[in-house]
């Protein structure tokens, strides 16, 4: 029998990839037929379909619940609607200590947010889903809740080989990097992690640990090597540090199976561990198979040794610096292996160090490495972007890098011939008018609590010294959360000993000079109380501290700015690279999806030194375990090359502003959604979300990741 949890995790699943944008709306009537449909999919009792939408429809959901935290020495209130957003945004990358703070004070960290709240609610209750108490016949579903099948006593045995009697003896891999991380876990900014967080540290070591494992033992099941890697890591650092891991698998609904002992509320975490282990078990299936299928092309094509030996690289400069090393002890030229043309490439060491160089960032998005050693000294490389979900961020970017991306944009299409210096000339000055509005907009998000101390130099009396209470409020706070204490530090920074002489010289600096961010806090913390204050004595704020609005206004400029330059772009005429005449904004969008999605892999090499083609090509994306070659992109593209993209394409971008989840009232940025059309049939290709990492002042950032529509592809296009 399959657990609440898990049924109700499929149902929302399944839901998401059904409507628009893969963000299912209780309050929508199409949406709510779509949630029907879901559940019919998934084979669900009429019984149990009726219960779901009715307590969706006549029930009052805990969204606007309030949650209060402590962070930075500040209580903070936001709704249980936003922790959960918080929740899903650390899930994705976006992490910070506030978003952190709010999901662990909504009980968010250790749960699986909606699913778990509908266990706990008393709605479907129980601790199994038993379809014959409901419907009087078995369900299909039943036989997913069985075991997985593995020889234990086999993958028992394989794990005290490798790893000794204990089971946690060290690693096949030689990556120092990579014992540090399991180790001590994730810790940003560490030496011995590469940018990201714990679920993609876990994903990109243990996978490249998983092809390891099964060079020793190329007969393991993926059942076996999940269980091999989740007995490796259950008990380290970073394997407690996984948190809502979930395979969704949105075409296949290929999500494997759970031991039995892992069911239950009180093994969320290690559920967590099990899922994180068996995409790693994928893409450690799915890499090994590649390269093994290169060296045999590499035998046949170039004479590549019989006597091979595997290695994995991770993105920390460690691990790189170990691979260009690999490269350059190697013979010249470097083997690598085209999955589609199953051609093998010969490309020069120099260039082959400088992709690796490259690794992360610019042309190459690749997050790991696998290479192959013959015995006379040849080496075969195959690179891979590692995703752990299906719907993770494939690029990220801010506002004045997209200006900058699109200029360079400008002055290719003029040494290509598809623009003309005049057009160019005027693409140029638009482009730059709005880079610089853009900045100025967005260095004025940081001065707001500029004019919040400038307003406060007004105070007198019992009023001052209630912005001095505020000081010490903070201070007890700081002390309180254990966190790094900005007043105290203020006070070291300008030799005072009082709250008093704190509050003087924070606004004489904030006068006369530019106080440095982590004073900066302290100001708009004061600001916080202070409007909280005046909030519940005269229900009114006055215009000098409204800073919420004036950030919402900003950052509507900002947005509209981007907007406005787009529309202008596209009063101009290019050229497509093909010579086909289209609006010089169309192109350039276009241009910009490609930079984003890594779209030009898909391009076969025009000839064998075309090197950037051939190493693009073979950066597979491998998302959720799925390794998404260059034909597959095209396939459900539904293109045979860029130009055929490029011509008969047309970007079109919806747009949907995005409002503050607390009150609904203030503009924190927005989502674009990609469009692809062609002979009037649309495609979603991807969503591009913009708005501020760092709260409400911070710059506008912008991620980009594939929409559910490619995702759904994607996952029905996987070998297995």
């Amino acid at each position: 029998m399959q657990h609440i949890s898990e049924i109700i995790e499929d149902i929302l699943v399944e839901w998401a990839y059904r409507v628009h944008d893969g963000m299912p709306n209780p309050k929508n009537a199409q949406h709510i037929q779509e949630l029907r449909k879901s559940m019919e999919e998934l084979n669900l009792p009429n019984k149990v379909i009726y219960e779901v939408i009715n307590n969706l429809i006549n029930e009052q959901d805990d969204e606007d619940e309030k949650i209060t935290f402590n962070h930075d020495g500040e209580t903070h209130t936001v709704t249980k609607k936003t922790a959960r957003q918080y929740a899903s945004d650390i899930n994705q990358g976006d992490d910070s200590e506030y978003k952190s703070a709010a999901v662990k004070a909504a009980n968010l960290d250790s749960k699986d947010t909606k699913q778990d709240k509908e266990d706990d609610s008393g709605k479907l209750s129980g601790d199994d889903f038993d379809t014959e108490k409901y419907m009087g016949v078995k369900s299909d579903k039943e036989d997913k809740s069985t075991k997985p099948t593995i020889d234990i006593k086999k993958v028992n045995n394989i794990s005290q080989e490798i790893y000794g009697e204990s089971g946690t003896e060290g690693l096949l891999q030689t990556s120092e990097t990579t014992l540090q991380a399991l180790q001590n876990g994730y810790k940003k900014g560490a030496d011995y992690v590469a940018p990201g967080n714990a679920g993609s540290c876990f994903n990109e070591n243990m996978s490249n640990e998983g092809v390891q494992i099964l060079e020793q033992n190329p007969d393991l099941s993926e059942d076996e090597l999940t269980q091999i890697i989740f007995d490796r890591t259950k008990n380290e650092t970073l394997g407690t540090q996984i948190k809502t891991t979930s395979i969704k698998s949105p075409h296949n609904k290929d999500k494997g199976t759970i031991p039995d002992e892992l069911k239950g509320k009180e093994n969320k975490q290690k559920r967590d561990v099990y899922n994180a282990s068996r995409i790693a078990a994928r893409a450690a299936i799915a890499k090994y198979k590649r390269i093994r299928k290169g060296e045999s092309e590499a035998q046949k094509q170039v004479g590549f040794g019989k006597k091979t030996k595997l290695e994995g690289f991770g993105g920390t400069e460690s691990d790189l610096d170990k691979l260009k090393e690999k490269i350059n002890n190697a013979n010249d030229p470097i083997y690598i292996y085209d999955k589609e043309t199953e051609k093998v490439y010969k490309v020069p060491k120099d260039v082959m160090v400088d992709w690796v160089d490259d690794s992360g960032g610019g042309e190459n998005p690749g997050d790991t490495a696998v290479i192959s050693m013959d015995e006379n000294g040849n080496l075969l490389y195959d690179g891979c972007s590692d995703k752990i979900n299906y719907n993770a961020l494939q690029g990220n970017s801010t506002l004045n890098d997209d200006y900058t991306k699109q200029e360079k944009n400008i002055n290719k299409l003029v040494e290509d011939g598809r623009l003309d210096k005049e057009t160019a000339q005027t693409a140029l000055a638009i482009i730059k008018e709005a880079k610089q509005k853009s900045a100025e907009i967005e260095k004025n998000y940081k001065k707001a609590p500029l004019k919040e101390a400038e307003f406060f130099s007004t105070y007198v009396g019992d009023d001052r010294d209630r912005l001095i209470e505020h000081i010490k409020k903070q201070n007890e706070d700081y002390i309180e959360s254990g966190t790094e204490n900005h007043v105290q530090n203020a006070m070291k920074h300008y030799g005072v000993s009082t709250e008093e002489e704190l509050l003087d010289a924070l606004i004489d600096e904030a006068k006369n000079g530019n106080p440095a961010g982590k004073r900066l806090k302290v100001i708009g913390r004061i600001a916080n109380l202070e409007r909280k204050h005046l909030k519940e004595k005269t229900g009114q704020i006055p215009s000098q501290l409204n800073t919420r609005q004036i950030l919402s206004d900003a950052r509507e400029q900002a947005l509209d700015v981007q907007k406005d330059t787009m529309t202008r772009l596209n009063q101009l005429k290019g050229k497509t690279s093909s010579g086909k005449e289209k609006r010089l904004g169309d192109i350039i969008g276009f241009q910009e999806t490609i930079d984003f999605l890594h779209l030009d892999k898909i391009e076969e090499p025009s000839g064998d030194d075309d090197y950037k083609a051939i190493l693009k090509r073979n950066t597979h994306l491998v998302m959720e375990g799925t390794d998404v070659p260059p034909q597959t992109v095209k396939k459900c593209l539904g293109v045979n090359n860029l130009q055929d993209a490029e011509d008969n394409f047309e970007v079109v971008q919806d747009e949907e502003i995005m409002k503050d989840q607390e009150t609904g009232q203030f503009t924190t940025g927005k989502i674009v959604y990609i469009y692809a059309i062609k002979k009037g049939e649309r495609t979603f290709i991807g969503k591009k979300t913009y708005r501020s990492k760092d709260g409400p002042e911070g710059k506008t950032s912008n991620t980009i990741e594939w929409s559910p529509d490619m995702q759904e592809c994607f996952d029905r296009n996987r070998e297995k």
